[in-house]
C-alpha cells in the first residue's frame, strides 16, 4: 500500500508538531451507526471492468492490481509504470469477456489523489486501458507525493487510511489484489511470482531496515518488531485476511496516533495483524515477507541481493545478468525527484533488456 515534491499543507500541523491531526471526518465517511461503510457504485463498477482472472496453477483466482497516483507522479512516473505494465501479457491472464493475453496495465486500478491527477490518469487509460479512481480528493487533494507524504502529519495520516479502506473495499468483493507504489518496476510479472512462490492470505515487502535480509514470521506467526513501509503487498481475499484487514482500519481511525513522519497505515500495521495473527492462529492467518532478491531496494542495494548481502555494482554502475535474472521488480523509493526517479526507471529498464534476460511475461 506509494511523490516526490513538498507538500501544500492544508492544516497548521507541521511535522514538528506534537499536535495530534483530526481526523473525525474521514472516520465518519468511513464508520456510521450500521458499520463500515460500503465499497462506492463507482469502486465497485470500476473493479468489475479491471477484473483479471489469473491462471494460478490450482485454479483461476480473481485479481486487481492497485496503486495510488498524486500530482508529482503524473507527468513522468506514471506514464512509465504504465508502460512497464502493459509489456506483461500472457495466455494465463483472462478478463471478464474471456479474452486472454491481456496486459497487467489493463487490470490496474490507479487511485488519484485529485482532480488534475485523475484528468492525466483518464488520458493515460485512452492508450493504456487502467481504471482511474478517485480516491477520497476531498481528504487528499493537498498531497503532491507519497515519498513526500512524510512532510505533512495531515497527508501521511488521510493518504494511509484511504489505502487501507480501498484495500478492504477490493478484497470485500471476492478479489484478491496486488498493490505496489508507484515507484517500482516490475522485469517479470509480479502476479505469476505471487501465486507461484507465497502461500499467505497477506505477503508484504520487507522492512526499512531489514535491506538484504529476508524477514521471516516467528513460529507462533508474531511480526518482526519492526517499522513495516508496506511497499507492495499482494492480499488473498478470504475471511482471515478480511477480518484483519477490517480491524487495521478500526485500530487506525478508532484509537490516538501521533507517528510523526510515518504514514499512518504503516504505523499501525504490524500491532492490528500481529494481535490477528496470534488469536486466529497461523494456520488460518499469517504474514509473509517477499524475497529481497526477488524484490530488491535501492535504498539497500543497487544491484540486488545476493546471500542475505547486497551485490555492488561495476564501476559503470551496470549490474550482471546473473544478479538480474534474479529480480521480480525493484523498489526506487530513495529517490524522491520525479526527474530522477523517471530516469532511474529508464536506465534499469534499459539494462535489463540489453542484457538479454528472457522474462516471464
Amino acid at each position: 500500500m506509494l511523490g516526490l515534491t513538498s507538500i501544500v499543507v492544508l492544516l497548521s500541523v507541521t511535522l514538528a508538531s506534537s499536535q495530534p491531526v483530526d481526523i473525525n471526518a474521514q472516520k465518519g465517511q468511513y464508520w456510521g451507526e450500521k458499520g463500515l461503510a460500503n465499497p462506492s457504485r463507482r469502486l465497485r463498477e470500476i473493479a468489475d471492468f479491471a477484473l483479471l482472472y489469473f491462471n494460478a496453477t490450482t485454479e483461476f483466482r480473481a485479481v486487481l492490481l492497485f496503486t495510488i497516483a498524486t500530482p508529482a507522479s503524473k507527468d513522468n512516473v506514471l506514464p512509465r509504470l504504465l508502460e512497464n505494465l502493459a509489456s506483461f501479457k500472457s495466455h494465463d491472464q483472462v478478463d471478464t469477456n474471456g479474452n486472454d493475453a491481456t496486459s497487467l496495465a489493463e487490470h490496474t486500478i490507479v487511485g488519484t489523489t485529485n482532480m488534475d491527477t485523475q484528468h492525466a490518469c483518464d488520458k493515460l487509460a485512452e492508450k493504456h486501458r487502467q481504471k482511474c479512481y478517485e480516491l477520497d480528493h476531498g481528504f487528499n487533494q493537498g498531497a503532491q507525493g507519497l515519498l513526500s507524504a512524510a512532510n505533512s502529519k495531515v497527508h501521511a495520516y488521510s493518504v494511509g487510511l484511504s489505502r487501507i479502506k480501498a484495500l478492504i473495499d477490493l478484497i470485500s468483493m471476492g478479489y484478491d489484489v496486488l498493490y505496489f507504489d508507484l515507484h517500482h518496476y516490475f522485469f517479470q510479472n509480479p502476479l505469476k511470482y505471487m501465486y507461484s512462490h507465497t502461500r499467505a492470505p497477506l505477503v508484504v515487502s520487507g522492512t526499512p531496515s531489514s535491506g538484504c535480509r529476508q524477514l521471516q514470521s516467528g513460529p507462533d506467526g508474531s511480526l518482526p518488531d519492526d517499522h513495516h513501509r508496506l511497499d507492495i503487498a499482494f492480499m488473498r481475499s478470504g475471511p482471515a485476511a478480511f477480518r484483519c484487514m477490517y480491524n487495521w482500519l478500526y485500530w487506525s481511525t478508532h484509537t490516538a496516533h501521533d507517528v510523526n513522519d510515518r504514514p499512518l497505515d504503516h504505523h499501525t500495521f504490524r500491532n492490528v495483524m500481529q494481535e490477528c495473527v496470534l488469536s486466529l492462529g497461523k494456520q488460518v492467518m499469517s504474514v509473509e515477507y517477499l524475497s529481497p532478491a526477488a524484490f530488491p531496494s535501492e535504498c539497500a542495494t543497487k544491484c540486488g541481493c545476493r546471500a542475505d548481502n547486497p551485490v555492488q555494482p561495476a564501476p559503470d554502475g551496470s549490474c550482471s545478468k546473473d544478479d538480474m535474472s534474479s529480480w521480480v521488480g525493484y523498489l526506487f523509493s530513495c529517490t524522491p525527484n520525479p526527474a530522477d526517479l523517471d530516469a532511474l526507471l529508464l536506465k534499469y529498464g534499459t539494462m535489463y533488456r540489453n542484457a538479454g534476460i528472457v522474462s516471464t511475461r
